[in-house]
């Protein structure tokens, strides 16, 4: 009994020290963000406006104080539970030693992430800057003039929410629609008793190192009727030879005697891919849905040469004609015109553009992990 309820109290403590920890951590990043805003020049700020921002870094240092004296208590039990669980089984981990290979693996990853980081500070801290002061130059990591006015000229455009809404379809739609047809396929590919597999196999591998070109392509699209229409964005993408590759090699991996249970059940091939083979194949299934998301997301090519539509202009392209050729500042008048400039309109449009990827991979990513078949068959 008092093992369970130091596991519960245990399992408590973690919730606590989640909750606490968010709660901490945006507190901070709220003390940094109002303690940097109060002291720089504010586009258009007044005295009442840096006030309200003093008000607001001491209300956020304040919750990170309050937050911080429970949050130290926790982290001290845990210590000692880390302690106490180290004498059981003789085995600490802090006392592993660090090697030459930590050492030189922490800093790779440290400097490969700083690489991957920099880019998105550096286009954040541009779309928080006054366009007329960005364009001197040296805005790198910290806005020198801040201002909301690149996002506020953003989100009021109208073509930026059409795109948005055109992107947000073809993602969803197209990842679907091509999730389930290659899987179909790869679940046939994956069976041993197909006809003709072999050659279905090559004439699938023929086509990943050979191709018409775009002309034909484009010949293709047009007699099939798919020119400027949103269709145009779904079916060529219905199928991807690698994907089905991958998720083929999946399926090959899982026991047999599912299948054969399946068929002794008397279930049909399709009952036996959707009910049985699909759950056992989330990791793979989420693979590629991600890959497929992100393709349809940040496409814009297909939007160039197979559309002349405004309505069905995607987001990327949308992102593509705002940077070459400043599409944002059009009609705008004279004395905002000298306070904005296409390159932090841009970058703002860069930054919201990138919100919904942001948040889309948390939600799958519990499904990348090994071990899901463990358990799906019994000895």
């Amino acid at each position: 009994m008092k093992l369970l309820l130091r596991l519960k109290n245990d399992a408590v403590r973690s919730i606590v020290r989640k909750v606490l920890l968010v709660i901490f951590v945006l507190s901070c990043v709220a003390v940094a963000f109002f303690a940097y805003t109060s002291n720089i020049e504010i586009d258009e700020g007044t005295e009442a406006m840096y006030a309200t921002l003093k008000g607001l870094f001491w209300g956020s240092f304040t919750l990170a104080l309050i937050v911080a004296c429970p949050l130290t208590y926790i982290f001290i039990l845990d210590g000692k539970a880390r302690k106490e669980r180290a004498k059981i089984f003789r085995k600490s981990k802090l006392n592993k030693k660090i090697g030459l290979f930590d050492v030189l693996n922490f800093t790779f990853m440290s400097l490969f992430m700083l690489m991957c980081i920099f880019p998105l500070i550096y286009v954040l801290a541009g779309s928080f800057n006054q366009g007329r002061d960005y364009s001197t130059g040296g805005v790198f990591l910290l806005p020198r003039v801040f201002t909301f006015e690149n996002y506020k000229v953003v989100l009021t455009n109208a073509g930026l929410w059409r795109g948005y809404g055109v992107t947000l379809a073809r993602t969803v739609v197209g990842t679907l629609a091509a999730l389930v047809y290659t899987s179909i396929v790869a679940y046939a590919m994956s069976r041993g008793n197909l006809k003709f597999k072999k050659v279905f196999y090559w004439i699938n591998i023929f086509t990943m190192f050979f191709g018409g070109g775009l002309i034909p392509y484009f010949l293709i699209i047009k007699s099939m009727g798919l020119y400027n229409t949103f269709a145009v964005y779904i079916i060529p993408g219905l199928y991807s030879v690698y994907n089905m590759i991958i998720i083929s090699s999946f399926f090959s991996s899982i026991s047999n005697e599912l299948h054969e249970a399946g068929m002794i059940d008397g279930a049909s091939e399709f009952r036996i891919y959707w009910q049985i083979f699909v759950p056992l194949s989330k990791p793979v299934m989420a693979t590629v849905a991600l890959w497929l998301a992100i393709g349809h997301w940040n496409s814009y090519f297909d939007t160039m040469i197979f559309t002349n539509s405004k309505n069905l202009q995607t987001l990327q392209y949308f992102l593509l004609k705002a940077i070459q050729t400043a599409t944002l500042t059009e009609g705008m008048p004279a004395e905002m015109m000298e306070r904005l400039s296409p390159k932090t309109l841009s970058l703002a449009a860069i930054i919201i553009s990138m919100v919904p990827v942001l948040f889309f991979f948390p939600f799958i990513r519990k499904n990348f992990q090994s071990g899901i078949m463990i358990g799906s068959l019994k000895g």
